[in-house]
């Protein structure tokens, strides 16, 4: 394959691509409601523009299901149950349903007390964190959501140049009285390791310096973090000598070790490695969650009022070279939803190819579907 044809993208309908994708967890024994909001899950993050933890993972997470790593039709137990305190077993299942049930735990806490802390373990990939601070937003809540990856050693911290972090993301969400949520959404790592693999799938190419080789040199070549595979191959980091650089020099490395703390070593899933382990810890994320009922603090038009009075000051500020405007937490998500939900899902076609031969290995029927989804 050509790099020109590698690069090249298709167009998907949203809603094509999700009826397609519930197909394939229901082929994979997952019920009716989780199928579809696996789906729905997925392909929202395309809409928004986080593409990482969008669509391209369905082959990912096929495997995972085939290698016992994420179970399907598990409903998260609660552990702990203190009040404005509580944690939420997941057992391995999807993350996209247990991110679901943690996050409602936490509002009906924050609704009777005025604010709680929540954990979340053993959970499965818990796709876009943004969500889940959208989710919080939408009952009037401010969210804070600090997330580990148990076993997924991806990044390298600074001054380093082997695996020793997860990705270890941090979303924060404010509520916005239309529903244009403010939502800082953010890997810890210079960027997740799901650019990496789009970019692997001829997708959007990595900026300067994302990964650091085996040697110490900053690269944006996904072989580091892959090696050489083939087009049909799903990625796996395990195959790669390099690691993903934290954001941000000593600072992001800072917060992406406090990560761990909170999302890993507090929650009870545990931090992503330790020295001396035989075997690596098996994959699973782990997420604190802290929500704030803005009334129980102030007035809420007050606080709404305030909230655009600065999101509009700062928006004000003249544009620095090369940059059209500026953008606040949020902004670019509601404007990439609106494009791609009038002309498709940007999609890599061997993203495409992967997902239709995942479906085909299943036996999904109607397979020319496929071809029906492109705009």
């Amino acid at each position: 394959m050509t790099e020109n044809i590698k690069r090249a993208e298709i167009r998907v309908d949203v809603q094509h691509a999700i009826e397609l994708i519930t197909d394939i967890f229901k082929a994979k024994s997952c019920n009716d409601n989780e199928a579809k909001t696996i789906a729905e899950r997925l392909a929202g993050s395309n809409l928004v523009g986080h593409d990482s933890h969008g669509i391209a993972r369905v082959p990912r997470y096929v495997e995972w299901m085939e290698k016992g790593w994420v179970f399907p039709n598990l409903k998260p137990e609660i552990v702990i149950d203190a009040g404005a305190m509580g944690c939420l077993d997941a057992k391995q299942g999807f993350g996209q349903v247990a991110g679901e049930y943690a996050v409602d735990d936490g509002i009906l806490r924050a609704k009777k007390h005025g604010v709680s802390v929540v954990g979340l373990r053993n959970s499965g990939h818990l796709g876009r964190i943004g969500d889940w601070a959208e989710r919080a937003a939408d009952a009037d809540l401010i969210s804070f959501h600090f997330v580990n990856v148990r076993g997924s050693l991806l990044v390298a911290p600074f001054g380093g140049s082997d695996r020793r972090g997860s990705t270890s993301p941090l979303a924060i969400g404010i509520p916005s009285k239309d529903k244009d949520h403010i939502i800082l959404d953010m890997a810890t790592s210079t960027v997740a390791e799901g650019k990496v693999m789009v970019a692997q799938k001829g997708g959007k190419q990595l900026p300067h310096g994302a990964l650091i080789d085996s040697t110490g040199k900053l690269t944006t070549n996904p072989e580091a973090m892959y090696g050489k595979i083939r087009d049909d191959e799903v990625p796996n980091p395990d195959k790669g000598t390099g690691a993903i650089t934290a954001f941000g020099l000593h600072k992001g490395s800072g917060i992406n070790f406090m990560m761990e703390m909170l999302g890993g070593a507090l929650t009870g899933n545990g931090v992503c490695g330790a020295l001396n382990e035989k075997e690596r810890r098996k994959f699973s994320n782990g997420m604190l969650s802290i929500y704030i009922e803005v009334e129980k603090m102030v007035d809420f038009d007050y606080f709404r009022k305030e909230v655009k009075s600065y999101a509009d000051f700062v928006r004000a500020s003249k544009p620095s070279q090369n940059n059209d405007k500026v953008l606040i937490p949020g902004d670019k998500e509601i404007s990439t939803k609106e494009e791609r939900l009038k002309f498709g899902l940007p999609v890599p076609p061997l993203v495409w190819e992967n997902i239709k031969q995942t479906a085909n290995k299943l036996n999904v029927e109607n397979l020319e579907r496929f071809e029906n989804a492109i705009k």
